[in-house]
């Protein structure tokens, strides 16, 4: 009778794992391609222009190979559904370069929702910038933003500068619901990818790859995530932290 049960509870667990294994291979995020949905503009942010790349050397900024640089998609306004978005830019300067640096988030009457002075990490790359907690983005609506580096102290009529928009959107109820389900944070950035939702996929991915920057797989995301949208040029370059506010 004890044989019987042994045998019974082997071959029960044995069945258990075979009818197991195809729903943990279906959840197995490394099988998922993050790639990203450039979705045609639906005509609102003509007449809305960016400014993605900035001029390779000014004022008395050191000339560079590589200039400042958005990361954003080169056509369609870029969206979120963060209340406090963070943006993504490649500086190829370091602190010694530069006085600092200034950014502004304006809405679509050019008021200032935010606006704030920083300083550069010690090394050139790729740099990060939130809003913080007490800006919130509106749904729905359009937000301007100017991100600027100043490389003389004497002159800050000058700077070297980028310029793009933002829009925070509602989640539709069946992308929520996608979104509740995903079982990891890769996952996750697949669907706001494939969505079209290009700030949130982006930091995702970036937060990432920052804390693992030799993991081939977050290395491959994020090579085809910025090649989406012609930026593949940066995708070597490191991502340095965040920008240090200072007034």
């Amino acid at each position: 009778m004890r044989k019987s049960i042994i045998a019974f509870t082997i071959t029960f667990t044995s069945l258990c794992i075979s009818y197991m294994m195809p729903v943990m291979a279906y959840f197995d995020s490394s099988n998922i391609q993050i790639r990203f949905n450039q979705k045609e503009a639906d005509g609102s942010s003509r007449g809305r222009p960016s400014r993605r790349v900035g001029t390779g050397s000014r004022g008395e900024c050191p000339p560079v190979q590589v200039p400042v640089t958005a990361l954003i998609p080169a056509k369609n306004p870029g969206l979120t559904v963060e209340e406090h978005p963070t943006f993504w830019f490649f500086v190829p300067y370091q602190f010694s370069n530069t006085s600092g640096g200034e950014f502004a988030l304006q809405d679509e009457a050019n008021n200032d929702v935010y606006r704030t002075y920083f300083k550069l990490p010690e090394t050139a790359g790729i740099v990060s910038l939130s809003v913080p907690s007490t800006v919130s983005l509106e749904l729905n609506k359009s937000y301007q933003w100017y991100f600027k580096i100043y490389c003389s102290r004497q002159n800050l009529s000058n700077p070297v500068f980028v310029h793009g928009w933002v829009e925070r959107e509602a989640l539709k109820p069946d992308l929520e619901r996608l979104l509740q389900a995903a079982n990891d944070k890769r996952s996750r950035i697949a669907i706001y990818a494939e969505n079209g939702i290009w700030y949130s996929a982006l930091t995702e991915l970036a937060k990432l790859h920052f804390a693992e920057p030799k993991n081939t797989l977050f290395i491959n995301d994020w090579a085809n995530l910025l090649r989406d949208v012609g930026l593949e040029n940066l995708a070597q370059q490191p991502i340095v932290g965040e920008v240090k506010s200072y007034r």
